[in-house]
């Protein structure tokens, strides 16, 4: 009987460990690489913030037989130290007004924390995910 416990045991042990092996290779981009990512698109937009705090909220694998993606869907409360007049209306391409969540004119007073709600995109290479600020994490 103490033979069959210890088999048991052994067998559900490798069994555990397996399964936490296999969970660490695939690691999906979360808070802190999504936070980095904002950052650094904000900054090459020219637009000076401090983030004061970002949530996923949620994620989302895309498979394609040519690509592996990734969508991240997150929660910002962003600060503009020295204010910000963001000129959205008239923006066609994917830049500072997407990642601030707002698409009108409209003027941020110094200090003023604005909640913004986006997507960050990431593509699978052999270095990681390759996010939209073209570094991998």
């Amino acid at each position: 009987m103490a033979l069959k416990l210890r088999t048991v045991s052994s067998f559900a042990l490798c069994a555990l460990a397996a399964l936490t092996l296999a969970a660490c290779g695939e690691h999906l981009p979360g808070d802190a690489t999504g936070a980095k990512v904002l950052r650094n698109l904000l900054e090459k937009n020219g637009v000076a913030v401090k983030l004061v705090s970002f949530k996923k909220v949620q994620g989302r694998e895309v498979k394609r037989p040519d690509v592996d993606a990734f969508e991240l869907m997150y929660e910002a409360e962003i600060q503009f130290p020295e204010g910000f007049e963001a000129n959205c209306a008239a923006e066609r391409e994917r830049g500072k007004c997407a990642f601030l969540g707002i698409d009108e004119d409209r003027t941020f007073a110094k200090a003023e924390v604005h909640t913004s709600e986006g997507t960050l995109h990431f593509v699978k290479s052999e270095k990681g995910w390759l996010a939209e600020d073209n570094n991998a994490y």
